[in-house]
Order: structure tokens, then sequence, then C-alpha cells
């Protein structure tokens, strides 16, 4: 944008900013923005801004432009840069950079160097919307050498290889030497084959800015040197020349790097459709991270912020390329560790941020007490050192919320749950003292006071709840007290119920926020690219039912990738009849049988056991051990111990069997639904809705129905008003207004009475309804008290984040498979709701199909070292994963086998140019090619029944000759046209210099007519002239001649005369 259209763009764009329309007018704070110039005459200079939180990108580049005192002609964007050389976010004229500020590190919101990251790029655009990249870091000598190796005037270095697949010798030493020593060189990235592994540095390296993008985008893969933006690149142009839905799979431990790798690639591919830089997606996106991490990752032993969920990110394309929007889809949330850690372990990181963030206006809104009062989070030696960070992120994570479209109002009602989920853990129990009843006292009363005013429930239900369960037989109702053990697992289940159904409502606003209206529209072609980033392999020193189904995960991951990898690919190979020997690999069928295979599967013995009411985990283990004896897969413990091992593909785990039963039937009771439903909060309402649509829509008509009941009663007060009588001001809700006179309308308000009892705290989306229902009044009230009352607050504008029927029902289709309410469906009925296995089950299955519809990548995430040291490469650590992951064997077939591979009819398309004119798809015209054109090595191609196999070098050589053969005639064909074009202009030329010619003879000759009769004309009139002169000359001469004759005569007459005279004088 020119600075010059700063004005009229900020004014455009107003409304356009993520959440901007939220700011409150009366925040006059200022922030300090460090800008620096990329351009052409300026690199090194920072021109800091002091500007309001509202400052659009339109204003922030119009005084940075003015202060900087650059040329107001030109165009100007602005970008983001986090770290110094990595990605590069290129905001948008009504973009708000306060907003991206408020989301970076504490320290870097102060004045800090460059060269630490966190800045803004003030940079030129060109007049068709690209970005003059300028002053970016050269290509490092490493990749200088490279690239002259490439074109053949250095020998290739081989101390490393950028492929594992072109080692001189295959073992387990040599592929983790060539690592190492790749990895000493910073080069994280290496390939096998199309299989891509990234080694976790614990360290940003500056390979991640625009310049990589571009000079990744349209490559193949291995011509340049490895990096993630290559699988990206690769994957984007599949999906669009084969029109087939792509997906990246991302495995390995967790601390290797799999949710950095996303954010990567993520960035990747909505860049490629932007011109090389961010779209609206990712800022989408870039806020709805840091509310993700908030409430789904927390400090584990391993990662300091480890995801403890899993999430499949699908970006949607139009068939153009352009990105449409997104989908986040998440799978078992871990709940457990809302009740209970390991040693040295944290909560989720959102407590940790409400409880030292908090100011101390929303301390006492939300009731909020120091971190260590809490149950739920205290632990041996507790102790928090980060708590000025943790300020900081509470700050970040607000600024997130409202980024995505969470309204102040619907914080509030989310951070009220997470304190009221607190005070849960807070809850004790004691035998009662007195009587007979076996029941249990509950406390302490103020924290039952405390908790049922966050949740707008009756103390007297709460206690209920918490401390006895009703049993519906055939023909009555029991109401049984709880053990003391029982009404702690209650306890713990509402508070692990409401946690993951909070998780579950704001990972579906996240959805709406991400939605493209053209997703809903059936006539809109798509095409996806997958990204899975799903939690890595678990061991610690206590497992539990969540590592179990985590590892589960991870072995049909693992069978995934098997089966791509060596199983379709060597079954492909026999069924084309070409020569194969086929290579061993560890294949892990047998534990995901034991594990999942019916009936007698571990997960199906748990769900047995969960319905037997006597049934205990003692005796589940004992069921496991008896059917599963001799089963190399399930190792042996003593008798004694109450664990179990499994042999899985990359070790050997102990689970702990205890409270597997528990977790596994840990769904929402009916008496915490019953419980939660009667809450007076509308958004404690909506968590628990079995149906998000069915309580959108009720909480329209329930808003609709008070509003008509507020204009009605405002109706007639105004009414009373002007007959003359006065009605005392009252501040009593509606629903207890005085008592009519006539029983039609005594039974009208006993109706409305209940109504507004009902919807009394009703909100939607956050927002009081009855800002949504202003225009109802013109339905009520006389135009002319409408005017005479009008407010002289401006109108406010409806966020774009509100929900609307049909978009919330199309995103619930696509997530309820893993949705905490979808047990409610079955609490009415007699059929027993699915275990937590079955439901993870359900969703492991829902993507795989996903998964099997797409064409996969790969790429394996290695930890570099289990302190979490910058740059340290632990051998042994890394060899294990290599090892368990069956890099050797993934190795040898993608060295062996045949990476590409082509039917006849798709050979004959793709390489028509080198083929004979007017060939056919038949064997013998491609085998002449091969052989005789191209000679290649028949060991280094097949020809099958149907289809062509390349190993992956002659594929590259193979399209190096048809890129040669394509340019070669692009060359001839320019050459062609350029000689066309210079002989068309030389001809045009030449007609031009023939009539040029022709016209300046006729001038010429024009030209001498006219001087020709000019000189006659000359002449003539010279002539004319000499007659006149002559003429008049002559008649001048004759006067004067007659003048002169007669003045003689005169004289001579006189002279006689006088003569004369004297004569007679002298006659006398």
């Amino acid at each position: 944008m020119s600075v010059r259209d700063g004005a009229a763009t900020m004014a455009t764009n107003a409304g356009g900013g993520g959440g901007g329309g939220l700011t409150s007018p009366n925040d006059d704070r200022t922030y300090m923005l460090q800008i620096y110039p990329r351009l052409a005459s300026q690199t090194t200079t920072c021109c800091t801004l002091r500007v309001h939180k509202d400052a659009t990108t339109a204003s922030v580049i119009s005084d940075t432009a003015a202060t900087l005192g650059l040329d107001p002609s030109r165009l100007y964007v602005l970008a983001e840069v986090k770290e110094c050389g990595g990605e590069e976010w290129v905001l948008e004229a009504g973009d708000l950079p306060v907003q991206r500020f408020l989301l970076w590190p504490r320290k870097a919101q102060e004045q800090h160097p460059r060269s630490l990251g966190f800045y803004f790029v003030l940079q030129e655009r060109n007049y068709d919307g690209s970005i003059q990249y300028v002053h970016l870091p050269p290509l490092s000598k490493e990749q200088e050498v490279h690239r002259l190796a490439a074109r053949g005037f250095l020998p290739p270095p081989q101390d490393d290889f950028a492929d594992l697949c072109n080692l001189p010798v295959l073992t387990e030493d040599s592929i983790l030497n060539n690592l190492r020593t790749r990895f000493h060189k910073k080069k994280i990235y290496t390939y096998a084959g199309s299989i891509f592994i990234a080694i976790n540095p614990f360290k940003f390296l500056p390979i991640y800015n625009p310049k990589y993008v571009k000079m990744y985008e349209n490559h193949q893969l291995g011509k340049l040197e490895p990096h993630i933006f290559a699988i990206a690149d690769v994957a984007y142009y599949a999906m669009l020349r084969k029109r087939v839905n792509q997906c990246i799979v991302i495995s390995g431990e967790s601390g290797s790097g799999k949710t950095q790798s996303t954010n990567f690639l993520i960035h990747c591919l909505t860049a490629l459709s932007q011109k090389g830089y961010a779209s609206g997606v990712e800022r989408t996106i870039l806020g709805a991270g840091p509310v993700l991490e908030a409430f789904g990752n927390a400090k584990t032993a391993h990662n300091n912020n480890s995801s403890r969920f899993g999430k499949f990110i699908q970006v949607n394309y139009l068939e153009s390329g352009v990105v449409r929007g997104a989908v986040v889809e998440k799978y078992l949330l871990e709940k457990s560790r809302l009740v209970s850690r390991e040693k040295n372990e944290r909560n989720y990181h959102v407590f940790y941020y409400l409880l030292l963030g908090a100011s101390e206006e929303e301390r006492k809104e939300y009731k909020l007490l120091p971190p260590e009062e809490y149950f739920y989070l205290k632990q041996e030696n507790f102790k928090i050192e980060d708590e000025e960070d943790l300020r900081h992120d509470f700050e970040r994570l607000q600024q997130a919320m409202e980024m995505v479209g969470f309204l102040p109002a619907t914080k509030k009602q989310i951070f009220s749950v997470l304190s009221a989920i607190l005070y849960l853990g807070n809850v004790t129990y004691s035998k009662k003292s007195t009587g007979r009843d076996d029941g249990l006292d509950v406390g302490p009363p103020e924290v039952l006071a405390t908790l049922s005013d966050l949740l707008k429930v009756k103390d007297e239900l709460l206690v209920e709840a918490l401390t006895k369960r009703k049993t519906v037989t055939v023909n009555d109702k029991l109401i049984l007290p709880y053990s003391h053990s029982e009404a702690i697992t209650a306890r713990d289940s509402m508070a692990k119920s409401l946690y993951s159904a909070l998780f579950d409502w704001i990972v579906l606003r996240i959805n709406h926020a991400l939605l493209n209206k053209k997703d809903m529209e059936e006539s809109v072609s798509c095409l996806s690219i997958g990204v899975l980033d799903i939690f890595g392999f678990e061991d610690f020193q206590t497992n539990s039912f969540e590592q179990f189904c985590i590892n589960y995960a991870n072995e049909q991951l693992q069978y995934y990738f098997n089966n791509h990898i060596f199983n379709l690919e060597q079954e492909e190979y026999q069924a084309e009849g070409i020569t194969w020997h086929n290579i061993d690999y560890t294949d892990n069928v047998g534990c995901i049988h034991l594990i999942s295979k019916k009936p007698t599967g571990l997960l199906y013995l748990l769900d047995e056991e969960s319905n037997f009411p006597r049934a205990t985990d003692e005796t589940l283990l004992a069921k496991f051990k008896q059917q599963h004896q001799g089963n190399k897969y399930f190792v042996p413990t003593p008798v004694l111990e109450p664990a179990f091992v499994i042999q899985h593909f990359a070790g050997r785990v102990k689970y702990q069997i205890q409270d597997f039963r528990e977790k596994n039937t840990d769904h929402m009771r009916p008496d915490i639904v019953a419980l939660l439903r009667s809450s007076d909060r509308a958004f404690v309402r909506q968590l628990i809705g079995m149906d998000p649509v069915a309580m959108f829509r009720w909480g329209i008509l329930r808003a609709t129905v008070r509003g008509l009941a507020a204009f009605n009663e405002a109706g007639r007060s105004w009414a009373a008003k002007k007959s003359g009588v006065i009605r005392p001001v009252s501040r009593t809700p509606l629903g207890e207004l005085k008592r009519s006179n006539t029983p039609i309308e005594r039974v009208y308000k006993d109706m409305h009475a209940e109504i507004i009892s009902s919807i009394k705290n009703l909100q939607l989306d956050g927002e009081d309804p009855r800002r949504l229902l202003q225009s109802w009044g013109r339905l009520r009230f006389p135009r002319h008290i409408l005017q005479k009352n009008k407010s002289v607050k401006q109108r406010q504008v409806i966020p774009k984040s509100l929900l609307d029927s049909r978009s919330l029902k199309f995103i619930v289709s696509l997530t309820l498979h893993d949705r905490t309410t979808k047990s409610l469906l079955h609490l009415h009925k007699k059929k027993k709701p699915p275990s937590i296995s079955a439901q993870f089950q359900n969703s492991l299955t829902k993507l795989l199909e996903t998964l099997n519809k797409a064409e996969p990548f790969f790429i394996r995430c290695i930890r570099s070292n289990a302190e979490k040291k910058e740059m340290y490469l632990d051998e042994a650590l890394v060899l294990k994963q290599l090892h368990y992951t069956g890099m050797l064997e993934t190795v040898r077939i993608r060295r062996s086998g045949y990476g590409a591979k082509y039917t006849f009819q798709e050979f004959v398309q793709q390489f028509r140019v080198l083929l004979p004119k007017n060939s056919s798809a038949s064997k013998e015209d491609i085998m002449e090619l091969l052989e005789k054109k191209m000679g290649l090595d028949p060991t280094t191609f097949q020809i099958g029944k149907t289809k062509v196999f390349l190993k992956e070098l002659e594929r590259q050589k193979l399209q190096d000759v048809l890129h040669k053969e394509v340019m070669r005639k692009i060359v001839f064909l320019q050459r062609w046209f350029r000689a066309r074009l210079r002989r068309q202009e030389f001809l045009d030329m030449r007609t031009a210099a023939i009539l040029i010619q022709c016209l300046w003879r006729r001038y010429c000759r024009e030209e001498q007519k006219r001087r020709a009769a000019t000189l006659i004309q000359a002449l003539w009139r010279g002539y004319s002239q000499r007659a006149q002169f002559h003429r008049q000359r002559q008649g001048a001469t004759k006067i004067q001649a007659l003048v002169r004759g007669r003045s003689a005569r005169k004289r001579c007459q006189s002279i006689r005369e006088e003569k004369r005279k004297k004569e007679e004088e002298e006659e006398e």
C-alpha cells in the first residue's frame, strides 16, 4: 500500500483486523514497536514507534514512512519476524500490529537487538503485489559449493550425503555417522528417498524465511539441500497436478519437534498459494496456536511444552491452489492430568496463567486463590520459578483468544469454569459422625458456596451430586450414598468432564474461525493437504491407560507406514511380475492384534470387565494374562505385580493396571449432567449440551421470548405513564412483577416468570442476547418513542465470530467423533455409552480412513538428546530411535526398490516429448526410449504388465532429459518466434521506408512545382512592374516636356514682350 493511500485504506479496513472491533475505546496505553526498513537505500536504521492497540498496519506504515523520510508515492508492506532468519508474516492493511506484538515473549516486548528476533520489517512492494526482497542473507559457503558441484564445476562432496539411499555402505552405523556429520554442520534435515528425517536441534536455525519458500517452490525432491519446505512444496504441487488429496504424517517421540515441524509446514502450505507470504488462514492458526497450547499442553519430564492431545490440521484449497479454509480435529485429550500427575510435572498451562496473571479485579471476580492452595495443582516441593513469564503468557493468551474471536464476556465465562474446576479439587469428604446414615459429609462450606456461585447451581443439588448416585430400577428410583473412594472418583470425574467439554467447545470455536463458507457448498470442489501431529511414543516410570492408548495409536501409525513403504509396494511388484527379492522388516501386526483384535484383544477385554459391576483391576489383569499367555508381544510379569508388559515396535513398556477400568468408563455421569443442566449460566449448559446445534437454536428461541417479554413490560409501563398512573421504579426481575387482577394475567405471568427464570443468565455466544434483539423494539414501540429515547452511543457492530446454525452444524459433523458430550446421546437409552477406548478406536479408524484416501508423505522426527541441550547429539538415543522406526529397512527398500512408478498411459503422457511421433502406450516404445535413447542400465528400471518402475535417480535423470528437451524446443520456438518477429519488423520497416520515400518524392515534386510557380509569378510581377514603370516614366517625361515647353514658351513670350516694350520705349 502506498503511504498516500494509508488513511483511506485504514478507513476501509477498520473492521478487518482479527478481533479489532473488540478493543476497548478507553484503552490509552501505547506500545513500542521496533521496525527495521529492508529497502535498497537503508538496511540498519531502526524506527521505534509508539502506537495504540487499535493502530492498523496502514497507519503504522504511514507513520514509519514519515519518520524515515521515505518516498510517500511508493508501495510498502509490514511483516512480522519472530526469529531472525525465520518465517515472515506479511500483515494486511486492516490488521493490528499490536495484536501480534502482544503474542511475543515478555522480554521481546522490551527494546532489544535485532539478532534476538521479534521485530517488524518494512519492505517495498511491487505494483503486481509481489515483494522486493533485498538484503536477505546470501547463500552460505556450503550451499555455494553444492551449487557449483551441481553445475559440474566442482566434484561432489563425499563427507555427508543428503539422501541416505546414496550411502556407499548401508548399515545402522553408517546411517548414524551420516546423520551425526550433517547435524554438526547444522544440517538437521535428511532424505531417505521420499521419506524425510528431521532431528530436533533444540535451537532455532535461520532457514525458514521467505527466501527458502521461494527457493524450494516447484522443485523436484532431492535437487536442493533437504528442507521441510521441500516436502510441503512437493505435496502442494502433487495435489494440484494429480487432483488428489495429500497428507503429511509426522511421527516421533515426545520432544522430537513434531509440533514445530507442523507449524513450519502450515506456514509453507499457506504461503505457497499467497505469493510467498502468510494468508488469513495462517493468521487465524497463529492466534489459535497459543489457545490450544494453553488448554492442551503441559510441562512433562521430557518436554516443557508437551502436547497432551493429538491434532489433524486439514488445509483446504480451491482447484486453483488458493487456500480457502482449514479444519482442526483433536484426539484423546489427557484428562487424567487434571487430577493427578507424575513427579516434577505440571497441570495444563492455562491454570498457572490464570492464577498468576489475573488482575486483582479478576481475582475477586473468579474467586482465585494462590496456586499452592489448590489440591489439583500442588505437589511435593511445590514451587513456581517462572512467575513473570506465566503472567506474560496470560496476557498473550487473552490476546490470542481475542484474535480467534472470543468476546470479552466469553473469556470471563471460560475463566469462571476454570476456577470452578480448581475448586472441585478442594472439595473434601468425611464420614458422618452422627446418626445411622452411612453417607458422607462434604465440605468445606466456603468451597461449596464458591463452587455453587461459579457454576450457578443450587447448593443442595451440588452436594447431592457429589455425595449420592441415582440408580433406576424397573419399578423405582434408588438414591444411594457414595463410599469415600467413589465420592472422590465422582468429584474428579466431574472436573475432567467439565474440562474436556470446555476444550471441545474451544476447538469448535477455532474451527468456526477457520471455516470458509464455500466449504459448505457441495458444488465447490475441494482439494486438501492434511498434517497429522499426534502424540509420540511414551514410556514413563509409571505408565497408565493414557500411555496405553497413545502407544496403540503409534502402533497403528507404524503399521500405516509399514503398509505403504513395505507391504503395498512389494505386493505391487509381485502383481506386476517384475524381478524382486522381498525385504524383511519388523512387522507389528501381532502387537496390534494383541491390543485390538476381536474378541480377545486387550481393549475388548477391558470393555468387558468395565461392564461387570463386581470386576476389579486385579480381575482385569488376570483375564489379560489368561487370554494371552504365550503371546510373544505380551510379556509375563511377577504374579503379585499389578502391571503387564507389551513388546511394542519401539520397545517394551510396562503398564500399571491401576485405574484402567475407571479411566475407560470416564464419561459424563448422569447425576453430573443433570446438575450442570440445571445451571443458571447458559455457557455451562452449552458445554454439556449433547447437540450444539440444538442448544444454539434453543438459546436463540429463549432469548427471543425473553426479549419480547421485556418489551411487553416496557410497553405496559409506558402506557401507564401516558395514562397518568405512575408506577414506582423497581429493580425486581420481570418474573417478580406485581400480581394481576385477572386470572388470565396471573397465568400469563406465571408462565412468563418460568421462562424468565429459565433463561435468566442466557449468554448467546458470550454476549447478552438482549443486544441481539434490539431490532424487535420497532415491532413493540411507536417510531416516535424510539426516536425520542434514541441513545447517543454508536451502534454496536455484530462481530464476524458470531455463530450461525448452518456453519455450526457443518463443524459439528466434522468433529463429533471425539466430543466429550457424545456419550450423552446414550444417557436415556438402555444401551450403555461407548467406553473411552471404543471412542478412541473410532476416532483412530476415521483418521486412518482419511489418511488412506490421500497420498502420504512421511516425516520422522528424532529427538537429539533427553536433556534438551542445544546442538547436542546423543548417539545412543538416536540409534535407538533409528532402530525401532526400522530406518535401516526403510532405506534398504527405498534404495533397492523403485521410487517412481507410472502406468503406461501416464508415462507416455508425462514423457511424450521424448518419444517418437505417433508412438503408442506400448511396452516396446517405452523400452526403446529407456534402453536405446536414454541408455539406462537395465538394473535401474523394470517394465511390468501395466506399469513402468524407475529408481529415483533414473527418474530424476529422465526428468532432467525431459527438461532439457523441453527447454531445447522452447529455445527453438523462441528462436523461430524471434526470427519471425525480426522479419516482420524488417518488413514493417521496409514498408515504412518505401512509404516515407514515396511521400518525400511527392513532396519534392510538389515543392518544385511550387517553386517554379513562385518564380514565374515573380518574373511576371517584375515584368508587370517594369512595364508599368516604363509607362509611368514615359508619361512623366511627356508631362515634364509639356510643362517645360509651356514654361519656355511663356518665357519666350515674356522676353519677346519685354523686347517689344523696350523697342517701343526706344522708339519713343
